[in-house]
């Protein structure tokens, strides 16, 4: 006699912050609905007792310890365990606002097109993030350093769509914020893993084109809304991390020239927020930004290292286990 199939396998990478991610359980099996779940939980080498206290507290999630890789290396270990129709990749830090799980399920079942959804992201004040991107260009990203959405005119090269309206109907996405990523098995086992060369940040739009590529449609479902307790990406470190991600997206899906733009466009933007704090630059926090915004130029004209780096090889697109039937 077989055993039925979960609708969701939730995959939610841990890295410390024991008690955001007690908070993002209680608040995910709080809101299933008519959804079945499977828990997976890959904690990256917590030293605050993280994968002990969700163990103690839910006895029917798996917590896979694995070395503190990265992001995409951690998701990649839940992603082999899973075996639902559906694998949400979830943030440690995201609550369940509206609706349910349940009729997330039924929303994708009826779309056979749709291979990675998202639904309506907010952050801790309410206020609505901009989780439908544009994938990169040199274009764009010049637009976005020029503050383009400040200019109507070029208000065609800004990175984010910032018509608030539009996250309150169906739309198509060229990519989605990674905090909720739901996948279709199909979908994974199609477009493989995540490049774990992505140590954090772009793993998500690197998925997203690649499934545009094997002709999945990527869809913004407002049939739930979630609190997204995102951390500031002004940290010094982070905002690093984030220009060498962007960079090696860049090597990866473009031309050299338009890779060189890329760079090119990121850094005069990091170059104009420097010049645009620096007289203001006497109070502790514009401090720490313009040295934030030196860090990552540093990074982007070659002259320091990434905060952290993953150099694995690239990994195949092969079937994973547990993925399409």
């Amino acid at each position: 006699m077989s055993v039925a199939r979960p609708d969701i396998s939730f995959v939610i990478v841990t890295h410390n912050g024991r008690e955001m991610a007690l908070r993002t359980l209680r608040s995910a099996r709080a809101t299933l609905g008519a959804a079945e779940a499977q828990w997976i939980v890959a904690d990256s080498a917590s030293a605050d007792g993280t994968p002990e206290a969700i163990e103690c507290e839910f006895d029917d999630v798996e917590v896979l310890r694995v070395p503190n890789r990265g992001f995409a290396a951690a998701n990649n270990a839940g992603i082999l365990r899973a075996e639902g129709r559906y694998v949400l990749l979830l943030n440690p830090d995201v609550e369940v606002r509206e609706g349910d799980f349940g009729r997330l399920v039924q929303a994708l079942d009826s779309r056979p097109d749709v291979g990675i959804a998202s639904v309506i992201q907010r952050g801790s004040d309410g206020t609505l993030q901009y989780s439908m991107r544009r994938f990169p260009s040199p274009a764009r990203d010049l637009g976005e350093s020029l503050f383009a959405a400040r200019w109507p005119f070029f208000r065609s090269l800004q990175e984010l769509d910032t018509a608030t309206g539009r996250y309150l109907r169906e739309s198509s996405a060229e990519w989605v914020v990674g905090a909720f990523l739901c996948v279709r098995a199909e979908a994974v086992a199609s477009i493989g893993p995540m490049d774990e060369r992505f140590f954090l940040y772009s793993e998500e739009i690197d998925w997203c084109l690649r499934a545009h590529q094997r002709g999945w449609d990527i869809r913004h479902l407002p049939v739930m809304t979630v609190i997204h307790h995102a951390g500031r990406r002004d940290r010094g470190d982070l905002m690093a991390q984030l220009a060498y991600s962007r960079l090696l997206f860049a090597a990866k899906h473009h031309s050299r020239l338009d890779a060189f733009g890329i760079r090119a466009a990121l850094a005069l933007g990091h170059v104009l927020r420097i010049a645009l704090r620096l007289p203001l630059a006497f109070g502790a926090a514009a401090r720490a930004r313009v040295r934030a915004e030196a860090g990552a130029l540093r990074v982007l004209l070659g002259l320091a290292e990434p905060p952290l780096r993953a150099d694995p090889p690239a990994p195949a697109a092969a079937p994973v286990p547990g993925g399409a039937e």
